[in-house]
């Protein structure tokens, strides 16, 4: 008899959201972690780069006192402490994380899985011990790890990758960035608020792919503003770093442990159908190992469902109206198909953009910076919502809502929000689409 119901390889996002489903449904669950549960995003990612966002945002509100005629000191940020701060709480949703499970029930096993065959998975102890699990049905959740450039060596001196940058005690006097997607945007925008020198190296033609046009323009505009050097259609030499250079070039999925199920890949990913099983019955796999986003929330989501099939359910994951959040000052909130990709899928669409200017929030709180566009089709469903300005992400909330549900932009002009409120764009911005526009012209 097998020792479980489910067994599941990787506590971050995918996983432990998996197992707690799971627990939750009546299974009897193992977890297998070989570092912390929580994964990239609690330990090494989302959550320890928003506690240092969220201290470096103060701090450049602080500089802006005067404006609201406030005196003070000239501030100064403490990496050293800012660094401690985000230790202590990542250490405490860790804990949180570890209590969830425990309270489920949930058994959770420390160390490095290897799957010997479908339904046996050998765990190496820290110790090199090694133990023997079975059980009915597997969810592979081992998550993703920095991709690395030929040619150069990530010593956590000179080259860093994302996990190493966390944890710097002082600031560097340059940086260099290979990567303009997101992780490295965000990292350009903490160290140049710092006053690093800071240069972005990026491949491709436009740094941001896949966010919408205007929106890049005009963050390109502030990064600029803030003395960053953005070199684009350009590939960077090991030679050419003068100072710390960051690598963020994505992420690799974490296959190690499952050579012998010679599973079907879609290059270096998993190939999982729309109820995330792999090509063997039985074995499920979710997050950074078979997703076209990596996000902790798309983890979070494909490890409900994951766990809800394994056990008989018959639920199916889409990528469509997957919100994404960039903590950059202004923030950016998308969801839904960009006003390029609209244009290109049908023939005729209506676009409304409103400017974060004409809120009189917005100027109350001087975030005057940035706007709402809200793209539909031509029958008037919401086909994507783009925001960058103050509180993107919290907007964004209402918008996917609207998105993901097909929501006409008649109903979305209809609903008034508060006043005064940065919510209150999301509806001008649908206002401005049906040439309605109240507070801008």
């Amino acid at each position: 008899m097998p020792n479980y119901d489910l067994i599941i390889i990787g506590g971050g996002p995918g996983g432990y959201v998996a197992a707690i489903r799971a627990a939750q449904l009546g299974a009897k669950v193992a977890l297998i972690e070989k570092d912390q549960v929580g994964g990239t995003c609690l330990n090494r990612g989302c959550i320890p780069t928003k506690a240092i966002i969220a201290c470096i945002s103060l701090y450049e509100q602080i500089t802006k006192a005067a404006n609201f005629g406030i005196k003070t000191d000239t501030p100064s940020v403490d990496l050293k402490t800012v660094v401690e701060r985000k230790d202590k709480i990542v250490t405490k949703l860790v804990m949180g994380i570890e209590f969830l499970l425990q309270k489920n029930k949930i058994e959770l096993i420390k160390g490095t899985a290897k799957v010997l065959e479908p339904g046996k998975v050998e765990i190496e102890k820290a110790d090199s011990r090694k133990q023997i699990v079975e059980s009915r049905k597997i969810i592979l959740a081992s998550g993703s790890s920095p991709a690395q450039i030929p040619g150069i060596t990530l010593d956590s001196d000179k080259f860093l990758c994302s996990n190493d940058i966390l944890n710097l005690q002082q600031v560097p006097e340059k940086l260099d960035i290979v990567g303009g997607g997101v992780i490295g945007i965000h990292f350009a925008h903490i160290f140049s608020t710092l006053g690093t020198q800071v240069t972005v190296y990026e491949a491709l033609p436009e740094i941001l792919p896949g966010v919408d046009e205007e929106i890049v323009v005009l963050i390109k505009r502030i990064l600029k503003r803030k003395k960053i050097n953005l070199v684009t259609n350009s590939r960077f030499e090991a030679g050419q770093s003068c100072g710390k250079t960051l690598i963020c070039v994505g992420r690799t999925p974490n296959t190690q442990g499952l050579e012998t199920l010679n599973l079907n890949m879609e290059g270096k990913s998993i190939t999982v159908n729309e109820k995330l099983e792999t090509s063997i019955p039985g074995i499920y796999a979710v997050g950074d190992l078979v997703s076209k986003k990596l996000l902790a929330h798309v983890a979070y989501e494909q490890g409900a469902i994951a766990a809800e099939n394994a056990l008989g359910a018959d639920r199916k994951f889409s990528y469509d109206y997957i919100p994404c959040g960039i903590y950059t000052n202004p923030e950016i909130g998308l969801v839904g198909l960009t006003e390029k990709e609209a244009r290109e899928k049908f023939n005729n669409i209506k676009v409304g953009k409103f400017p974060f200017g004409a809120l009189g929030i917005a100027q109350a709180l001087g975030e005057i910076e940035g706007f709402i566009k809200v793209v539909a089709d031509e029958s008037g469903k919401i086909l994507g919502v783009h925001i960058i300005g103050p509180e993107a992400n919290n907007i964004l909330g209402g918008a996917v809502l609207a998105v993901k549900n097909g929501l006409n932009i008649e109903r979305l002009a209809e609903t008034f929000q508060a006043h005064p409120s940065y919510p209150e764009g999301l509806q001008e911005a649908a206002l401005c689409a049906l040439s309605q526009a109240i507070h801008t012209i």
